[in-house]
């Protein structure tokens, strides 16, 4: 079991009615630079609503990060619209695309109201999702499992945290 790391703003303590927005967001970049520099073979990664709004990145140029944050908004959009051999329209777990010179990941990562003031909008949730680009020699199920364990360290920052469905679940 590992100490945490109590000088990291991903482990500052937040109040019974849960951190405050400028920390939420500060502590997520926090988590998403560390996530970038420390899981091999990860290049970058970005956090954006489901509407195509880079939220946070590793440190993206600016251009680029708004563009795959459209483009993968995009794909995520178009796999959360496919009916399955079932016919039923399902949430996508992963998507993963694959060129010569990168590998892709997507994964939603839940719905989060620590945005507002970065959007300047109105008080409101936004669905995320969190994009990954890693080299094309990295071991995708690596990234895939660290992935969603950077999902779940967000999870005290969303309003509702992505919820896997469990074998019980299913039994109700």
């Amino acid at each position: 079991m590992t100490t945490p790391d109590l000088n990291s703003p991903a482990d500052s303590i937040t109040s019974a009615r849960g951190p405050q927005v400028k920390d939420a967001t500060t502590d997520m970049a926090w988590l998403l630079r560390d996530f970038a520099t420390t899981v091999p073979g990860v290049t970058h990664a970005l956090l954006l609503s489901r509407d195509g709004l880079k939220l946070l990145d590793s440190g993206l140029d600016r251009n680029w990060a708004d563009e795959l944050a459209a483009a993968f908004c995009g794909l995520a959009s178009l796999a959360h619209n496919i009916t399955g051999p079932t016919r039923k329209k399902r949430p996508t777990q992963q998507i993963l695309f694959e060129r010569d010179d990168a590998l892709f990941f997507l994964q939603s990562a839940g719905r989060s109201a620590a945005f507002e003031a970065t959007l300047g909008m109105r008080p409101k949730e936004v669905d995320t999702v969190l994009g990954v680009i890693s080299r094309p020699d990295a071991e995708a199920g690596t990234v895939g499992f660290e992935m969603e364990r950077l999902i779940n360290r967000f999870a005290p920052y969303m309003t509702i945290p992505v919820r896997h469905p469990a074998a019980s679940d299913d039994a109700r």
